[in-house]
């Protein structure tokens, strides 16, 4: 579920006619990256009373455009325009209560705030009311009046309120389950662009769980998501790919969405990219790229990676030839119950190979391996 919305508007030019060539020259002169004269031209029209100007003057403030950052400041303009009915300076001191910026944190007064706001329509506070009645930060939990503001922010294209209505329907924890209400929302929120409920809409299709199975529905909402930088999508769709779950394998499109979940730090990703530049599989055979995501992934603790590491440095592909370290990456996957690693750490403990001869050490990893290779664990990444 996404959380509360922190956004700064922009600098905005509403006021009346007496102040507005004012205000406009101000806005220009933003524009321009002047923000010295923007500065000068809004400062006597806030002091003198001009909501749009405090606005402006405390957003120059919480951003730091123009002038030294300072929250303090921002608030005190902000609540200025605020009292006078300023939606957005409204919304934006809720936004300082709630975090704790240049005010004590105090969710009671940013909800005061954000309703405000939101009574005028501002989607922004709508939101964030939803998002504070559903947790019940600053009051009490109250579920319809979380879908009550969720949905009217909804309506108005918020992509996160969308996501939101989606999960409560779809869980049903605190509301009467509606898959259907669920789909309508997530649907528009995918739509809209919103990864995390691009993902959930391939899953959706992909499990089929609550609609009929969808293939191609469910590979069309996961490279949305995937080119969002959802890695949990990047390596569904190698993992579909490589193994031609309900598709034709296709080599060159795994790699392609294992290097990106790789790239994002997925251990899983970087063995399996390891493997395939090992086997040039979809991808010309590179051992020292193949070194590269073994090492990756085996310094964070991924069996397979070891094992492959240490062969790399048995034969010497890749790297240098170097028993002593192939013997240490088959001890680190043999401890995890890697049986070809523990077989090739026997061996090694047999022939004195990068380590002492030890019959007895030898002994050992033979039986674990038969053991490990008779009962292997289960293994959720590999």
């Amino acid at each position: 579920m996404r959380k509360i919305s922190k956004i700064l508007l922009v600098f905005i030019f509403l006021t009346s006619q007496a102040f507005a060539d004012d205000v406009r020259e101000g806005l220009e002169a933003l524009n321009r990256g002047d923000y010295k004269t923007a500065f000068e031209k809004w400062k006597p029209l806030a002091e003198n009373g001009n909501s749009t100007a405090q606005f402006n003057l405390g957003l120059m403030y919480d951003k730091g455009d123009g002038v030294r950052r300072n929250y303090p400041k921002a608030v005190k303009w902000y609540r200025l325009a605020a009292k006078q009915g300023n939606e957005s300076a409204q919304f934006n001191l809720g936004l300082m209560y709630y975090s704790g910026e240049g005010v004590a944190r105090n969710h009671e007064k940013a909800l005061k705030w954000y309703l405000y706001a939101a009574r005028q329509g501002n989607i922004g506070a709508q939101f964030n009311l939803g998002w504070m009645f559903d947790k019940g930060e600053g009051t009490t939990p109250n579920y319809k009046r979380a879908i009550k503001w969720y949905r009217l922010a909804a309506k108005k294209g918020n992509s996160d309120a969308q996501y939101n209505l989606g999960v409560m329907y779809e869980k049903g924890e605190r509301i009467s389950r509606d898959f259907d209400r669920a789909l309508k929302w997530y649907l528009k929120a995918g739509n809209l662009g919103h990864a995390d409920a691009q993902l959930k809409l391939a899953r959706i299709y992909d499990l089929g769980e609550d609609v009929k199975q969808d293939t191609p529905k469910a590979i069309k909402w996961y490279k949305l998501a995937a080119k969002q930088g959802k890695v949990e999508a990047q390596l569904k769709l190698a993992m579909i790919y490589e193994k031609g779950i309900r598709v034709e394998k296709n080599f060159e499109y795994a790699v392609k969405w294992y290097e990106a979940a790789a790239k994002n730090g997925k251990l899983e990703a970087q063995s399996r990219l390891g493997t395939f530049y090992l086997r040039g599989k979809g991808i010309k055979k590179n051992y020292i790229k193949a070194v590269h995501w073994f090492q990756r992934a085996a310094k964070r603790g991924d069996p397979k990676a070891q094992f492959n590491l240490g062969l790399l440095y048995e034969r010497g592909d890749g790297v240098q030839k170097n028993p002593k370290k192939a013997a240490k990456w088959y001890l680190m996957a043999a401890k995890q119950d890697h049986s070809k690693a523990q077989a090739n750490l026997g061996w090694m403990y047999v022939n004195g190979i990068g380590v002492e001869e030890d019959l007895d050490e030898a002994a050992k990893w033979y039986k674990r391996s038969e053991s490990s290779a008779k009962y292997p664990q289960k293994r959720k990444n590999h």
